[in-house]
């Protein structure tokens, strides 16, 4: 039995998250409805940026860094959230697939140590070359890391730039997909833990694409931002700006400070050369084009490579030969294949500087200098980002090379052969859009970004591919194993027969599948009611009733919301759903227990109801301007309460205060559940929504920034600290009524263990009387107080006091433990609390835990106690507590204040 007094502690503090973001780029190929897209990171981009935006199109500044401060002071007041204890989070992985990788970085005394960054995920290190990575400070799981170093002579200090600058402009836009970063950190402990560098906190730094450490003094540094290249001459601490083109890489020479390098966006914006130091910059001559990587020839720095992205497509080599003032093309022929300015990296051998590894998406090797190129390791997955040699590289004994991708960090020991090894041991960073889980198995379908459609079978360790290209939404059949679907982009629909041993496509028919009439990434279900019955979002939402079928058959069922060229319904232009557009369906729920009940969600922000959704055509209500009118944005979840069909809990996008709505009368009226001061909802996009299935009233969110759950229908909100952390939570899903699977976009997939306390069913003061309040104000810890007043006792020592009894009801079969928590104060200095419970097997009241208590309100635990004692076979809990106040003066009472009582079996 273990027992813990603590002070409820009520201050405000601070939040962290993973926002998309506005710069200016070149604009990418828009399709036109009915044009086929490939896979293409960049759409995927855009399209989680493109949700994620304000009703004016933008993003509100420092949105991420606000929400941060929120998040924090709700972890200083956090009560228990929604029945997920920290301590009841399984990860299931994958710890064997990866996600994207930018920096990759080496302790300069100890090359088994390494670090990487990811674009969502944070920071891991491994200590045995990457045998077995761990994730850092879990602060940082929401920010994409963009660059990180470390200190040139003092290993425990590195520094993290976020924010990743290199995704194109939205057609007819100035908007960007590029992931906004919060600035520059700064570990001090070797990357345990991080704090913003305050100089930073601004738009100038939303994104840090690259830092770099002058090799004649390592108080100064530079960084290649977004708005320019900044330089610091104090450690980082404070950072001046001394150019204004889109810097998207900087370098040092390797041995003299005096001379830099810097590639930008444009032809305009480079390359660019110093020779003071980074204080001001010129404009090389050649290499002008896309996206430019720089490169330094170690053996002989007057040799400078540069890695151009070309026409949106192609990649092509520039060389300079007097340290990066003048380039000459290099390559021969139209280079090779990149998307953009998304993945572009160059190497060069320390000991040839004729020797190059050129990434784009695949990894191409050159001997000549750049000229002719070969594709190599073609068992590296696709999407190159980095490329790093190990520190001891010497050409001969040591010919070890790393390569960052979009599916983790793969390791060649032998840079002139062709073998490669992935390096993704527990490295848990997979960034999924959507799962499904069958809720016998436990087995697990999800879509991934870039990674295909994985399955999970039961070991983290071992997912294995169901299907390739980009990932989407997913499900499972709840009645037959061997059921999973998925989907490829733009709704390419696939099933499974096999319990995910091969899949094929099962989509034809859908009209909308394949164009721009659907979003990148559409939302998809089977109905609750029927798993033959699927139901798929486009700018139609289309239904078939026999999806099990050997060629299922498919009908649109609701029709567009606007005309073929709608105007723009939102300020100032419709330019940020290029790709998206808003007249696209977002999101669908039905009825659990009819399934003619269906909603629907827009990009747009309308929101649509019907309640003969199994006719052949059925009949629309739009309810989303009914009073006071939600938001016009991005709808992400709808959630159907399966006891009253007529409850309708919203979720949408942005960063903004009003996320999540309910209805009681099916849409008639609508009530904003996000709460208000400390306890309220952050301003974070709200991607994921779910209520209990048995609880009414109990809310879980998942936000950019973590879970967030409720157990007053959304008059006040806890976060959760552990399990999925700040990572973006893409989907909430009940595997059971005690299971809940969160699906997060940069940290693989978590179980919880959901935890019912019992239920409260009654109250009695039998010493001294209630004043205020009643059963129903001890169920929450927020400040609704039963109020008390004391009696008297027949002794001396007693002769002070409160005594009330609590009467509880679990549903937990045959449990073997019980937990319980007490929050109370009295209106004296100090006191006396005792807990007793009653021993069903005596049927006595044993006291269990005497503590001290006064006027500050105060939580007392006491867990692990034995439940085969205290909990009756029907469940039954009795609690008694008893306030005591020893002062010689008879007529005299005091008050008690009940904030809180929690029983927990299990």
């Amino acid at each position: 039995m273990n027992t813990r007094h603590h002070t409820h502690r009520r201050t405000w503090l601070g939040l962290v998250s993973s926002a998309l973001a506005v710069t200016g780029c070149a604009a990418p190929h828009v399709a036109r409805e009915g044009d086929e897209r490939p896979d293409s990171p960049i759409a995927a981009a855009i399209q989680r940026w493109q949700a994620r935006l304000s009703e004016d199109g933008t993003i509100p500044p420092n949105a991420l860094w606000n929400a941060k401060l929120h998040r924090d002071s709700m972890v200083l007041n956090r009560g228990l959230g929604g029945g997920i204890d920290p301590e009841r989070w399984t990860w299931i992985g994958p710890g064997n697939i990866g996600g994207r990788i930018r920096p990759v970085i080496f302790h300069p005394n100890d090359p088994n140590i390494m670090w990487v960054g990811a674009a969502s995920g944070g920071v891991w290190k491994t200590t045995n070359g990457g045998g077995l990575w761990q994730p850092m400070d879990d602060f940082m799981a929401s920010l994409a890391v963009g660059c990180m170093v470390i200190h040139p002579t003092n290993p425990d200090v590195l520094f993290v730039g976020t924010g990743e600058g290199f995704f194109e402009t939205v057609g007819g836009s100035s908007n960007t997909a590029a992931v906004r970063g919060a600035g520059i950190f700064r570990s001090i402990d070797g990357g345990a833990t991080w704090q913003q560098i305050p100089s930073t906190a601004n738009e100038d730094f939303y994104w840090v694409n690259r830092l770099a450490f002058s090799p004649a003094d390592p108080d100064i540094m530079l960084a290649a931002c977004g708005s320019g290249v900044w330089r610091s001459t104090d450690g980082g601490e404070t950072w001046t700006q001394t150019s204004t083109f889109n810097a998207l890489d900087v370098r040092y020479h390797p041995t003299d400070g005096n001379r830099a390098v810097a590639g930008g966006h444009h032809a305009e914006d480079g390359p660019w050369f110093s020779t003071d130091g980074g204080q001001s910059w010129q404009q090389a001559t050649g290499a002008g084009g896309h996206r430019q990587e720089l490169c330094y020839a170690p053996g002989n720095p007057s040799v400078v490579y540069a890695a151009v992205s070309e026409d949106g497509d192609r990649i092509r080599v520039w060389r300079s030969i007097d340290g990066g003032q003048t380039y000459a093309l290099r390559t021969s022929g139209s280079g090779i294949s990149t998307y953009a300015s998304y993945n572009n990296t160059i190497w060069v051998d320390p000991t040839n500087p004729d020797f190059l590894i050129l990434g784009g998406v695949w990894l191409y090797r050159s001997s000549d200098g750049g000229v002719t190129f070969a594709q190599r390791f073609n068992s590296a997955h696709a999407d190159m980002h980095n490329i790093v040699h190990h520190p001891g590289f010497n050409g001969t004994t040591n010919r070890t090379v790393y390569f960052a991708t979009d599916g983790g960090l793969y390791r060649t020991t032998d840079v002139y052969g062709t073998a490669v090894t992935a390096l993704n041991n527990n490295l848990g960073i997979t960034q999924f859009y959507g799962a499904g889980i069958n809720p016998t198995t436990g087995r697990v379908v999800g879509g991934t970004q870039d990674n295909g459609t994985l399955r999970f079978t039961g070991d983290p360790q071992a997912w294995n591919s169901l299907f390739g290209g980009d990932g989407g939404y997913s499900a499972a059949d709840p009645t037959d194993p061997n059921y999973f679907y998925g989907e490829v982009q733009y709704a390419r629909i696939f099933r499974s027969t096999n319990a995910g041993g091969s899949a094929s496509y099962i989509y034809q028919g859908i009209t909308d599948a394949g164009t721009t009439a659907v979003n990148f990434i559409p939302y998809f279900m089977l109905d609750p009611n029927n798993p033959n019955r699927m139901l798929v979002a486009g700018r139609r939402l289309w239904r078939s009733n026999n999806v099990k079928a050997a060629t299922p058959s498919w009908a649109s069922i609701k029709d567009s919301i606007g005309p073929e060229d709608p105007d723009a319904p939102k300020a100032p232009d419709q330019a940020h759903f290029a790709g998206n557009d808003p007249r696209n369906i977002s999101t669908i729920a039905v009825a659990e227990g009819n399934s003619d009940i269906i909603w629907v969600g827009h990009n747009n922000g309308e929101v649509w109801f019907t309640t003969n959704g199994t006719a052949t055509s059925p009949a629309w209500t739009r309810v989303d301007g009914n009073s006071p009118g939600l938001p016009d944005r991005w709808v992400s979840r709808i959630v159907i309460d399966r006891t009253n069909h007529s409850r309708v809990y919203v979720a949408v996008m942005g960063w903004e205060p009003d996320n999540v709505w309910r209805t009681d009368n099916a849409g008639q009226t609508w009530t904003r559940i996000t709460g208000s001061g400390l306890t309220a909802l952050p301003s974070a996009p709200a991607s994921a929504l779910n209520i209990h299935r048995t609880r009414p009233g109990w809310i879980y969110v998942g936000t950019d920034i973590g879970v967030f759950t409720s157990r007053n229908d959304g008059a006040t909100w806890n976060v959760v600290t552990d399990g999925p952390g700040t990572v973006p939570v893409e989907e909430l899903i009940w595997k059971d009524n005690a299971t809940l699977m969160a699906v997060t976009h940069g940290r693989g997939i978590y179980l919880a263990d959901v935890l019912l306390p019992a239920d409260l069913t009654g109250i009695a003061v039998t010493r001294g009387q209630v004043l205020a309040g009643d059963v129903g104000s001890l169920r929450e810890s927020d400040d609704i107080v039963l109020r008390t007043r004391s009696g008297y006792g027949a002794t001396f020592t007693d002769l002070h006091s409160l005594e009330m009894t609590v009467l509880a009801t679990t549903d937990r079969p045959s449990p073997t433990t019980l937990d319980l928590a007490v929050e109370s104060r009295i209106n004296q200095t100090t006191g006396t609390a005792r807990l007793r419970l009653r021993n069903w097997n005596t049927t006595q009241l044993e006291t269990i835990s005497q503590y001290a208590i006064g006027s500050t309100e105060a939580i007392h635990t006491v867990t692990g106690l034995d439940a085969t004692k205290y909990v009756r076979s029907d469940g039954a809990i009795e609690l008694q507590v008893r306030h005591i106040v020893v002062v010689p003066v008879f007529a005299f009472t005091f008050e008690s204040y009940f904030d809180w009582v929690e029983l927990t079996a299990e």
